[in-house]
């Protein structure tokens, strides 16, 4: 037992006071008699006889009982956990990347998922309701999922219920992590980490875990042989001609098999052939595909440990329509470098003709010395914008240019002018612009900018504050480029054409969409709303075919497919690697917290004197009413 505040003690010398004031109380008892006179007939005592021992009263023993918990209270005393048998903290780590959905061994029906969460139920059983235990998943991404004792068990029951495996990748490092943080200042705290050791970079991955950590390894299930495509791909051409479409499937076993590859196209078999596996070797493999497909699909046959690798999906029209309105009273410069960007269908108007936002099936508009009333939604690159237009202020003076080259220099965000050479480039006269608080220069000449970039409402905004019919950058070779990268950078990006499980894939959507809708191979729908300017985030765990819809309200902008694939060097592999060894924790990471590592007593104690004192007034309480019973 220890004493977090020592001077509580002091309230101990109260003991002899009470001790003293019962004394007291002793001496001066009143009798009541009917005369004073009988007491001088009778002797008196000499002055030794006088001194007698103080009777042990009742009241007595219950004062001095009540103050002696009282100061021990005050003095707040603590039971260290370690007399009283300590309690225990688990962090149990749990592997759940894709290989853990193969058998846990060649006869067995449940998979290695499976065996680990029973595992898991008994570690927890085993802390007999004196521990607590936090539960980590290590699949791409380490995640700590709950943590709880007793009351939670239920809870943790129900997180390792909702466990799949699923996810090329297993975060061993990441996991030891997050249990290194949740356990600091837990001297009984212990990792387990329950794996099926399918982990090619186990060792050097191992080389950047925290030191210091008692961690117990325990490996589910045993080698078994599997094959799996661990590589689609295919080079896609702008012009919508025939595609070449490339993969490699792997034989993970020490013995020379067969099986039959399939192509799809659409859902139409393309082709059929049969490769032959060497041990532990693989086999290469092209096509053509025709033109005009835009869901391929190759499949491996055969019966092995993990169905999921045998089977995988590319996306060919990943890229997205850019359907764009240019206004401008002068198109020739901007039209021909436009027509140049790969997916832009052109269309051209009189600035006159413009209705604005009321345009209806635009994702990119392109203003040539003309403004609206307000932004049109979507992307938009202002060229040259007027004096007189209410979204900017823009004056008629101009700055005149330095002699020799201009002075230009680049914001901190220049990945819009890598590789692109300016130093030949004369922009003429500029016209002075305040930049609106939602745009910063992403280029300037001395202090006024030449290239702006923000986001407004629904608006992604590029303004190039320039005449390009006084600048000579239409005759250099940077105009088509800086054109095309500005279009890229305003217009969402393209969908991948195809993810691993458990990836997080950052989606860029349309500047209008407000909500994404992702439909999974299942035909689960789930809509995730988009914050204006942000990347959507998204992790996908099953395998096949995701349907993408980009919505702004009820109306639909964008429609796309994402395959979603498990074969990978890194996953389909099922032989197991060496564990490490189980370590114990260093001296130096266990640091002694008392409020932590003991229990505190005072509220006890304080509750212990209460109900003395209560029982106190008790007995007083009832003697009185004996007393007056009695006269």
């Amino acid at each position: 037992m220890t004493l977090l505040a020592p001077l509580g003690m002091l309230a101990l010398l109260t003991l002899p006071l009470i001790v003293l004031l019962h004394m007291m109380r002793e001496r001066r008892r009143r009798v009541v008699v009917p005369s004073l006179l009988i007491w001088q007939l009778m002797p008196r005592r000499q002055q030794a006889q006088r001194r007698r021992r103080l009777s042990l009263t009742v009241l007595l023993l219950l004062h001095l009982l009540a103050a002696a918990l009282l100061a021990l209270a005050l003095a707040r005393p603590q039971w260290l956990t370690a007399l009283l048998g300590r309690e225990q903290h688990l962090a149990l780590i749990i592997d759940t990347s894709a290989s853990m959905a193969a058998p846990a061994g060649r006869l067995s029906v449940n998979n290695r998922l499976d065996v680990a969460r029973a595992r898991a139920r008994a570690r927890v059983a085993e802390l007999a309701g004196r521990g607590t235990v936090t539960l980590i998943v290590a699949g791409p991404q380490a995640r700590l999922l709950d943590s709880a004792g007793p009351a939670g068990a239920d809870r943790l029951q129900a997180a390792l219920n909702g466990l799949r495996p699923g996810g090329v990748g297993s975060d061993i490092v990441g996991a030891l992590d997050l249990a290194a943080a949740d356990m600091q200042g837990q001297p009984a705290g212990r990792a387990l980490v329950i794996t099926d050791a399918a982990l090619p970079t186990l060792e050097s991955d191992m080389r950047r875990a925290p030191q210091g950590l008692a961690v117990d390894w325990e490996q589910v299930g045993s080698e078994l042989p599997n094959r799996a495509l661990i590589t689609f791909a295919a080079r896609t051409r702008s012009d919508r001609g025939p595609v070449q479409v490339y993969a490699r499937a792997a034989n993970y076993s020490e013995a020379q098999v067969s099986s039959v590859v399939r192509l799809y196209g659409d859902g139409h078999l393309l082709d059929t052939r049969t490769v032959f596996f060497s041990p532990q070797g693989d086999v290469e493999l092209t096509w053509v595909a025709p033109a005009g497909v835009t869901l391929l699909r190759a499949e491996l046959d055969g019966t092995d440990s993990l169905p999921a690798d045998d089977t995988a999906s590319l996306s060919l029209n990943a890229a997205r329509p850019l359907r764009t309105l240019l206004v401008s009273s002068s198109p020739a410069l901007v039209e021909r470098a436009l027509r140049s960007i790969p997916g832009v269908n052109l269309q051209t108007i009189a600035p006159a003709d413009y209705v604005g936002a009321s345009t209806p099936g635009i994702d990119l508009t392109v203003l040539d010395g003309t403004l609206p009333e307000n932004w049109p939604p979507g992307a938009v690159l202002a060229i040259n914008p007027p004096s007189d237009g209410r979204l900017l202020r823009v004056s008629g003076s101009t700055d005149n240019p330095p002699s020799g080259a201009d002075d230009l220099h680049t914001g901190p965000d220049a990945a819009l002018f890598e590789g692109v050479s300016l130093g030949s480039v004369k922009f003429g006269s500029v016209p002075t612009i305040t930049p609106p608080d939602w745009a910063h220069a992403l280029l300037s000449r001395g202090e006024q900018p030449l290239i702006l970039r923000g986001r407004v409402d629904q608006s992604e905004v590029a303004i190039w504050n320039f005449n390009l019919a006084k600048s000579n950058l239409t005759t250099r070779l940077a105009f088509p480029l800086l054109l095309a990268r500005t279009v890229r950078d305003l217009a969402a990006e393209p969908l991948p054409l195809a993810v691993l499980t458990g990836q997080l894939v950052s989606l860029r959507p349309d500047p209008r969409a407000d909500t994404l809708e992702l439909t999974a191979p299942d035909g689960t729908v789930s809509r995730t709303p988009i914050s204006p300017g942000e990347a959507a985030q998204v992790s996908l765990a099953d395998p096949g075919v995701y349907a993408l819809r980009e919505m702004s309200g009820a109306n639909e902008i964008f429609a796309g497919q994402l395959p979603v694939n498990v074969g990978s060097a890194r996953e389909s592999d099922l032989t197991p690697r060496h564990l490490p060894a189980a370590t114990e924790a260093s001296p130096a990471v266990i640091i002694s917290d008392p409020t932590r590592d003991s229990r505190p007593l005072w509220p006890w104690l304080a509750a212990a004197a209460l109900a003395v004192m209560l029982g106190e007034w008790a007995y007083v309480h009832t003697r009185r009413n004996a007393v007056t019973a009695a006269d």
